[in-house]
């Protein structure tokens, strides 16, 4: 497990095999059942991690109905990064969607790295960037792409995993109805 949140990290900065020790010693493995939750509505957010094995959603839940915001696959990065960073309540849940593992770090031993390694401050920054990035994205993509745009580049991106999503979330997340994804679908296989 811990091979591929190393090659994740040194994607974004080079540590020398002893700071790599160093900082992989706070690192903590724990696994989740489908449908277990990894942060719930209300709570605080005292960890970012790695997702191992299986997939995640992040939700609203506003008056019992879900609103999908997002997905964090294998080889992705998982938090409430701002509830993570300003210390306040998470406003969304975090559920896996099947059995799952995450390699986690608790906010006051990341800190501690930063003054123990000068490096893991700047490879925070440089993965919050890239989030950032990311964010600004799919918020654009809502104003600057269609539904069926946005649904193909899902499905481009992530073929396998997808077909194990429920087809509401993927609708959910998409800003569509669940009879929308339908008539999406459909106009594909047509073509």
């Amino acid at each position: 497990m811990k091979e591929n949140i190393k090659i994740a990290l040194f994607e974004f900065i080079d540590l020398t095999e002893s700071e790599w020790l160093v900082f992989s010693e706070s690192f903590i493995v724990k696994h989740y059942n489908k449908g277990e939750y990894l942060l719930k509505a209300d709570d605080l957010c005292d960890y970012v991690g790695f997702v191992d094995k299986g997939f995640f959603t992040f939700f609203y839940l506003i008056e019992g109905v879900q609103h999908i915001r997002g997905f964090f696959f294998p080889n992705e990065f998982i938090s409430n990064y701002s509830c993570f960073l300003l210390e306040n309540k998470s406003k969304f849940n975090i559920q896996a969607l099947e059995d799952s593992s995450v390699t986690l770090i608790h906010r006051d031993a990341l800190f501690r790295s930063y003054k123990k390694l000068p490096k893991v401050q700047e490879l925070s920054r440089n993965i919050v960037e890239n989030l950032y990035i990311e964010v600004s994205e799919k918020y654009e993509s809502f104003f600057l792409k269609t539904a069926e745009e946005r649904y193909l580049e899902l499905i481009n991106s992530r073929p396998t995993i997808i077909q194990r999503i429920p087809q509401y979330m993927i609708a959910s997340y998409l800003g569509i109805t669940p009879e929308g994804l339908s008539r999406i679908r459909k106009r594909l296989a047509k073509k």
